[in-house]
């Protein structure tokens, strides 16, 4: 499996409305069409795309987190930090490809 499509399935397990686009738009920070087409290519996401997905990740564990006790928020952060932790090795394992 992809990155692309494996990062999308676990955004998809913490937040099972999102849909591609907003996928593309939201954590990925392209335009609406480009999980599509990136899947049906069979092609795997940027070096930019990664970055902007681990970053969104970063931002959104620690918007959870900040100033609140609630249990199901921080369950929800390490969730997205769990996500973070591996597009971030494989990030860096595309880096050292290059």
């Amino acid at each position: 499996m992809s990155i692309i499509e494996h990062a999308y399935r676990e955004l998809k397990a913490i937040e099972p409305k999102i849909t591609a686009d907003e996928f593309s738009t939201k954590w990925l920070n392209k335009c609406s069409s480009y999980y599509r087409s990136y899947k049906s290519s069979d092609r795997d996401m940027t070096v930019h795309a990664l970055l902007c997905l681990l970053l969104n990740l970063k931002e959104q564990a620690a918007a959870l987190r900040m100033n609140n006790q609630h249990q199901l928020l921080h369950k929800r952060a390490n969730q997205y930090a769990s996500l973070s932790d591996s597009v971030s090795r494989q990030l860096s394992d595309k880096i050292s490809l290059h």
